[in-house]
């Protein structure tokens, strides 16, 4: 047996014993060193295997991963190392991308996305460990291309002053996603078909026109609207109608100045926002802008080897020290009506005389027309709840129709308008078929399995023919219960009935469809129906309302009239409750149930 330390072999002679204590106690020493070694080995053996694991993880992980993975030298400004797809990413061989200095890699970024491109840099060098730096930018590929990347920095390595050497770069391609956010940010500003932009751009562009404008009223907003559209629409169907409005969209291009602004305001109607240089008079270009685009507009379209002739109609608004985008539409809009009304293929500029009462009518005429055809009459919902469980009981449905500036007309103007130019029953019959449907929606749900609606219904749409059996209709389609369906009816219905109406009320009610009268105390007919129809339900008028607790008038008809339907057995409606103080000032009644801003306001179905 050969022990070796240090280099030294010692070798005992065979079967001889040691010479003295000394000899043993090395022996000894000597046995402890070997196994010490032997231990260190193998712990050695264990590292490497190790740290050969970890290596190879690394090494798989960096390799399985979709991002570039780069170091980047803080002193040389250099990548000093790369995966696989760094290299890929900008199309430039990891041979070039090992030498690229700083300096060349430079080149390959836009002027502006190298400046937050070096921000970035520096901010990682004073980075905390863990931090993590983000941006976004553009670099020129090896093809030419411009691609976008996005790139996350964090602090790789430090020295022995605790000062970053190299930073961790992790980046990925991100082009397409960043078209995509183009594309549909476009999408949110621009109209689908002629690619101009939409209504929403309009009101930013002209906010940001008004601004600058300085002095005010070097702004000038046209409101175009095409004369002939919907007959070629109707007669040679929608594609060609749609081809009419790009050839248009097209001239309306061509006519204006560049600067200026043409947009698609939906339908047959364009906007065009004209910047007034301070040298023009404000006036005098927009009407001669104005002429151009009735010249432009005016030249045949030729579709599929056939012409198309349209004229335009032209609304011109002129800014001033106080306008906004709205009204600058509006008011624009209103001259349009009656550049329209005067004969069309003209312009006129608006006047604060436009607004006098028959072009209003004519403006609202025009708004309810346009939601017909379009599909554009909405309905909102007002929640009717019972004062004791406030749970919401039914709901009342209310006619919105949008106007030019993305406002709602007045429900009141809408109504008297449509009554007096034949539009009611279209009207009418488009709220019932929305509501009938939403409401028989809802009541497929748990929640809401008992909910009930009620319908305005006016006295001229009553007094038309066939009033019951179209109703009746509507709520077979929309699979609403006859029985969740109210009908109210104002004391106009009754001072005065048409032929059949009350005949039509009695068949509703028949149906198992309940009456109310609206307004309930404003006239004068309502105790003699009550007693001669099979009135379910009375609504106590919010005048009478908002006079308690504190009018003692009011007091006595809500309580009166509340005692009268109790004796009666019959439902009632409390409408206009603001306050918790009228709330509570509401006698108990089984039957009772209120409406008003207290407890929900008009909202659309989406909002419930």
């Amino acid at each position: 047996m050969t022990l070796t330390t240090a280099g030294t072999a010692l070798q005992p002679q065979a079967g001889a014993a040691p010479e003295s204590a000394r000899d043993l106690r090395e022996l000894g020493s000597l046995a402890a060193w070997r196994s010490y070694a032997l231990e260190l080995a193998e712990r050695y053996r264990q590292v490497t295997a190790e740290l050969s694991d970890a290596q190879s993880y690394e090494q798989a992980v960096i390799t399985a991963c979709p991002d570039a993975i780069h170091i980047y030298d803080v002193a040389t400004a250099t990548m000093s190392r790369a995966n696989r797809l760094a290299p890929e990413l900008i199309g430039y061989t990891q041979q070039t991308i090992a030498v690229m200095s700083g300096t060349c890699l430079d080149n390959l970024l836009p002027a502006e996305d190298l400046v937050r491109y070096q921000q970035a840099l520096s901010d990682s060098e004073s980075a905390a460990d863990g931090e993590v730096i983000k941006l976004r930018h553009r670099i020129v590929h090896d093809d030419g291309d411009v691609r976008w990347l996005s790139r996350r920095l964090t602090p790789f390595q430090r020295d022995e002053h605790g000062h970053v050497t190299q930073t961790l770069i992790v980046s990925r391609d991100i082009t397409d996603s960043v078209a995509l956010e183009e594309q549909l940010a476009h999408a949110a500003l621009h109209d689908d078909l002629t690619g101009l932009p939409n209504r929403r751009m309009v009101v930013d562009r002209l906010s940001a026109a008004l601004r600058r404008s300085e002095p005010p009223g070097e702004v000038a907003v046209l409101f175009c609207d095409l004369d002939g559209f919907k007959r070629i629409n109707d007669s040679h169907g929608h594609s060609t109608g749609d081809r009419v409005l790009m050839a248009t969209a097209d001239r309306l291009r061509r006519a204006t100045r560049n600067g200026d602004t043409v947009a698609r305001m939906g339908g047959d109607e364009f906007v065009v926002i004209v910047d007034i240089p301070a040298t023009e008079d404000c006036r005098t270009l927009a009407e001669r802008v104005a002429a151009r685009i009735e010249q432009a507009v005016a030249e045949p379209i030729l579709v599929d080897g056939e012409e198309h002739a349209v004229t335009v109609s032209i609304g011109i608004a002129l800014a001033g020290p106080d306008s906004t985008p709205q009204e600058m539409l509006s008011d624009a809009d209103t001259a349009m009506y009656h550049a329209k009304g005067s004969g069309a293929n003209r312009h006129t500029v608006f006047e604060s005389t436009l607004r006098q009462e028959p072009l209003g009518r004519d403006h609202a005429e025009r708004r309810i027309r346009r939601a017909l055809e379009r599909d554009l009459i909405q309905v909102f919902y007002q929640p009717i709840v019972d004062p004791v469980t406030e749970h919401m009981t039914g709901v009342e449905a209310l006619l919105r129709v949008p106007d030019v500036d993305g406002r709602w007309l007045d429900t009141g103007r809408v109504i008297s308008v449509a009554e007096q130019r034949g539009l009611i029953a279209a009207i009418d019959d488009r709220v019932v078929r929305i509501a009938c449907a939403q409401v028989a929606r809802w009541r497929a749900l748990p929640k809401y399995r008992d909910l009930t609606l009620h319908l305005n219904r006016s006295a001229k749409d009553i007094a038309q023919p066939g009033f019951c059996d179209r109703l009746v209709g509507v709520l077979s389609e929309s699979g609403l219960e006859p029985s969740a369906l109210t009908v109210e009816v104002t004391e106009t219905v009754l001072l005065d009935p048409a032929p059949g109406t009350l005949t039509d009320l009695l068949r509703l009610r028949e149906l198992g469809i309940g009456i109310a009268i609206d307004d309930f105390g404003t006239g004068y007919a309502s105790l003699r129906y009550l007693a001669t129809l099979p009135i379910t339900c009375i609504k106590i008028d919010h005048s009478f309302t908002s006079g308690i607790p504190a009018d003692r008038t009011c007091m006595t008809v809500v309580r009166a009239t509340i005692g009268l339907a109790e004796d009666l057995e019959i439902g009632c409606v409390v409408e206009g409750v603001e306050t918790l103080e009228q709330l509570r000032a509401l006698p108990d009644y089984p039957g009772l149930q209120v409406q008003g801003y207290l407890l929900g306001r008009p909202r659309a179905a989406s909002a419930f």
